[in-house]
């Protein structure tokens, strides 16, 4: 069995991002199967992720110490290694161009998104995609990635996420936990509270279809560092006591079994993974039609897609979907199916064994250099 280093620097303490739980779950997957054995390096992981890694039975590295980082791929028979976000990126880049060792495995990145709304973003955006150069495959996460890949580094391919197939959830117990009535219709987001995410969309849509349904009740699932800065947006919205904020939780199963319509409310997206849980358990979805969110509900016949940064049409979106039941849940049908066909991770899974072999085929064992690598020929997989 060939081991797969996964390189991941997961968010800060007091958040949970879609490509920590995207490594989490692809090792899982490959540790299940047995043809990979994973092996995780996470620098600077915060203790919820290590806990998680940990509760999942996956090995996980200590933290970076130079002197067996370069002894590392011998020392731990390491046969493919696979880098995930902006910071692993960089530290592949460098060890590829230092050491023969780490020069001569086959490696792989995902580029599940780049953040761009700062120019400091830019920048870093800017770097990981230059040290991906170094890597002998390239994977996106939307066909919207794609072109930015082929330009800058060479041989590419998408692969949309897969989550795992969900199991039972108790949707009722989690609303009296979180002292919801049992009667409230429940929409919500579920993510990372970053500004990029626009959750203070869903809170101003939310006071406006309040004014039509004074039933509904909001929920915001995920932590981050907005979190304070959306409960004042709240307040000042007249949301006091009919929105709740759950923070980090380590299972997203119940939180996603009490709603009763799931809004996704991003300006940049890649194929995200709350679009994906909802469409696994038949969850209606009303999200910004970023990314590859439109591939993933098929043009909106798997979900309901609205402009981004748009809060009238999410308001009437949402209203639409909570005042036609019939149509909402034939959307989560449709979507439910779309899911089972293409998003589960078994399919992703498959993909990456895929990748990895053109990967191991066509590394060239020649040391990488930062310099700008010459672009090669790219292929895709088309949108179904």
């Amino acid at each position: 069995m060939s081991v797969v280093l996964h390189v991941i620097c997961s968010q800060r303490e007091g958040a949970i991002g879609g490509s920590d739980l995207h490594v989490l779950d692809l090792a899982v997957a490959q540790q299940r199967h047995g043809r990979w054995q994973p092996l995780v390096l996470a620098p600077r992981a915060n203790r919820d992720y290590l806990e998680r890694l940990a509760a999942s039975g996956l090995p996980v590295l200590p933290p970076l110490r130079p002197g067996w980082l370069w002894r590392l791929p011998a020392a731990r028979d390491i046969g493919m290694i696979h880098g995930h976000g902006y910071e692993a990126n960089y530290l592949i880049a460098v060890l590829r161009a230092l050491s023969g060792d780490w020069a001569r495995l086959p490696a792989v990145a995902t580029a599940h998104g780049w953040i761009e709304t700062t120019p400091w973003n830019r920048v870093k955006s800017r770097w990981d995609r230059l040290s991906m150069r170094s890597v002998d495959l390239r994977i996106a996460s939307a066909h919207a990635h794609l072109s930015r890949l082929r330009a800058a580094c060479g041989p590419s391919v998408v692969l949309h996420n897969g989550v795992p197939v969900p199991g039972v959830a108790d949707g009722p117990a989690f609303r009296s936990e979180h002292g919801i009535d049992p009667g409230a219709t429940l929409i919500g987001s579920v993510g990372r509270l970053s500004s990029e995410k626009r959750v203070d969309l869903l809170l101003k849509a939310g006071a406006q279809v309040r004014r039509a349904r004074p039933d509904v009740h909001l929920l915001v699932v995920g932590g981050g560092a907005l979190r304070d800065d959306l409960a004042r947006t709240a307040d000042a919205l007249g949301l006091d006591g009919h929105v709740t904020f759950t923070g980090v939780v380590r299972d997203i199963g119940p939180a996603m079994a009490a709603l009763d319509l799931l809004v996704q409310p991003s300006d940049t997206e890649g194929s995200p993974r709350s679009v994906l849980e909802a469409m696994a358990r038949g969850l209606p979805v009303v999200a910004t039609d970023v990314g590859d969110v439109g591939v993933l509900l098929d043009g909106g016949s798997a979900g309901t897609l609205v402009p981004p940064d748009d809060p009238g049409a999410l308001t009437d979106a949402v209203l639409a979907l909570i005042n036609d039941p019939v149509r909402a849940r034939a959307l989560a049908a449709t979507a439910q199916a779309r899911y089972t066909h293409l998003y589960t991770i078994d399919i992703m899974l498959s993909k990456v064994d895929d990748f990895y072999t053109t990967a191991r085929r066509t590394a060239t064992g020649r040391r990488p250099s930062l310099r700008r690598l010459r672009p090669q020929n790219s292929s895709s997989v088309p949108p179904r």
